[in-house]
């Protein structure tokens, strides 16, 4: 049996680390790794608290340092181990320079990579970055991403107009012309996820929720890239993302927790409770 059939899936999370919270990696991480995914971390933050609290402490890792750490990851001579690279928030524009860097060096170990982009940029009308980090976002990695995977908002972004129903979405989404998951679309009974793609695109919803915790994107995200990189069909991947990320809000709500409740509800992760099905949508 040889090395590639036998070695585990790998995705690289270039994303925020958080001490006192679950948002980026600290969701995103456990997450894939709850799927039998093994998941590289290299912080592009690194935050004691999440912004919305305060003065979070810490800060962005200067592009040099990101850089360095994938140099030392590069020195063990396994990047063609690396099935995904995932990125999420960003803390400095010229972090976008070193990913795109280590995004064609990977590729170039193992031309089956494939690169996903989570823009991180806001949600419900308000930007979580400063106009230099969305500018080098969608102008940089997300022109350079095999795959997308914007909230509703974010997705307005990248099309230069607000997304206001399903469908707007869904003709956002295909005009972008890669695979994009488009999560947060509210319809006039609940919510969904839409995955978008040249093979054909899918919606799935589930009953709109009172609120949600913080981490909720980063979490559906994750969820779905990792059981897709375990190369389960794109329908299966976002009605299993979308039951199990339903399952988690509503155990952290029942909780009362500000956080999303992990590992509390890691069960539901591989094994939603909430199986939600994908329509296929007809052909524009």
């Amino acid at each position: 049996m040889t090395e590639l059939s036998t070695r585990p899936k790998t995705i690289l999370s270039m994303h925020s680390q958080v001490a006192g919270a679950r948002v980026g990696n600290s969701v995103a991480a456990f997450a894939m790794e709850r799927l039998g995914v093994r998941v590289w971390q290299l912080p592009t933050t690194i935050l004691g608290r999440r912004p919305d609290h305060g003065a979070p402490g810490g800060g962005a890792l200067p592009a040099e340092t990101l850089s360095s750490l994938f140099e030392g990851l590069a020195a063990d001579g396994r990047l063609g181990e690396i099935d995904a690279v995932l990125t999420g928030y960003l803390g400095d524009s010229e972090q976008v320079a070193v990913i795109l860097d280590a995004v064609e060096r990977i590729k170039a170990a193992n031309p089956k990579a494939v690169f996903v982009c989570d823009p991180v940029l806001g949600d419900d009308g308000k930007m979580y970055v400063s106009e230099s980090i969305a500018d080098a976002v969608l102008n940089g990695l997300a022109r350079h991403a095999d795959w997308l995977a914007p909230n509703v908002f974010e997705l307005g972004l990248i099309a230069g107009k607000a997304i206001e129903s399903l469908e707007h979405a869904r003709d956002a989404a295909r005009r972008i012309g890669k695979p994009v998951l488009a999560s947060s679309i509210r319809t006039a009974t609940g919510v969904g996820n839409l995955y978008a793609a040249p093979g054909g695109d899918w919606f799935c919803e589930t009953t709109r929720l009172p609120r949600a915790p913080k981490g909720t994107g980063d979490l559906l995200t994750a969820l779905f890239v990792a059981r897709r990189v375990r190369a389960e069909a794109p329908a299966v991947a976002l009605e299993a993302a979308t039951g199990a990320v339903y399952d988690v809000i509503v155990r952290s709500l029942a909780a009362e927790s500000d956080d999303l409740l992990l590992p509390g509800a890691q069960d539901v992760l591989a094994e939603p409770v909430t199986w939600p099905r994908a329509v296929q949508m007809e052909l524009a």
